[in-house]
């Protein structure tokens, strides 16, 4: 007995959305399905189309009528503009991926939304950056109760590792917390290494150090040499994105409204680097 491949529509081919939507395309014989793309640039969905072979949709209506949708936008506005936009058209029975970095409380109401169209709703924002999407290197922090259903298909871009946070909405609040503690780390250290530089040691060196002992991170091994050291600044997230990722964990998690806070000290040095250098440039300029 043959089956009928599901179709899966990737909506949104930004830093991240192009590499998930690769490996989907890459992918797509172990979850036996058709992969098409949708972009508001439309040149940027044939770019995709003529590097991986997906199909180009263009427009929302199109991209309704299929079995799986995998969104990946910059904050859950959009996706709740384009959830709204799409629903007249949506299966009854399909799936939403949602891959945005987004608010834990906006995507319960997106959930809801959808559920009343008959769409299974999970979140599965990612880490690993515009690289590791690529390579398909992501780890995925998913919220949902339908994720058995969903895990086969977040496994072909997110292969370093998939964690089932718990309830709609609880994939996005991990996100935001690990975000929060990524800009706190990279902060802390680079204030670390400003005094050592006063001092007299060469932050190349402090950092030989520093990541062979106890004060290590991810941003002491790779973004501080990578991307502070050499000026370079262009990892491919930007500052303002940061900044709303760590708004969404204070705002929307409960954390204290206390000077003593760390995460919102943290805040207060995203928001001064944003009013410095805008929105748009990459969150190491912080």
């Amino acid at each position: 007995m043959t089956t009928t491949p599901c179709t899966v529509c990737c909506i949104g081919l930004g830093a991240m959305g192009w590499g998930i939507a690769a490996n989907l395309a890459l992918r797509k014989a172990h979850i036996d399905s058709h992969i098409a793309v949708w972009n508001r640039t439309q040149s940027k969905a044939q770019e995709h189309a003529a590097a991986y072979g997906t199909h180009v949709v263009e427009t929302l209506t199109a991209a309704a009528d299929t079995d799986v949708i995998v969104t990946c936008l910059p904050t859950s506005a959009e996706v709740t503009s384009v959830a709204h936009e799409m629903a007249p058209h949506l299966r009854r029975g399909a799936l939403w991926i949602d891959c945005t970095s987004g608010d834990p409380q906006a995507t319960r109401d997106i959930c809801a939304f959808l559920a009343q169209k008959g769409v299974d709703f999970v979140d599965s924002p990612v880490s690993g950056g515009p690289q590791g999407a690529l390579s398909g290197a992501l780890t995925a922090m998913v919220g949902g109760s339908v994720f058995n259903r969903a895990q086969p298909f977040i496994a072909c871009f997110a292969r370093k590792k998939i964690v089932h946070c718990g309830g709609v909405g609880s994939g996005h609040a991990v996100k935001a917390m690990n975000n929060s503690l990524n800009a706190a780390h990279l902060i802390v250290a680079g204030e670390a290494l400003l005094a050592l530089a006063e001092f007299g040691v060469d932050p190349a060196v402090a950092l030989d150090a520093i990541n062979a002992s106890s004060g290590r991170s991810l941003q002491t091994e790779v973004r501080m040499p990578t991307e502070v050291l050499t000026r370079k600044f262009d990892y491919g997230f930007k500052l303002g994105l940061m900044l709303k990722d760590v708004n969404t964990a204070i705002l929307g998690l409960g954390v204290p409204e206390t000077d003593t806070s760390l995460l919102r000290l943290t805040q207060n040095v995203l928001e001064a680097s944003v009013n410095e250098h805008g929105v748009d440039v990459d969150y190491t300029t912080v």
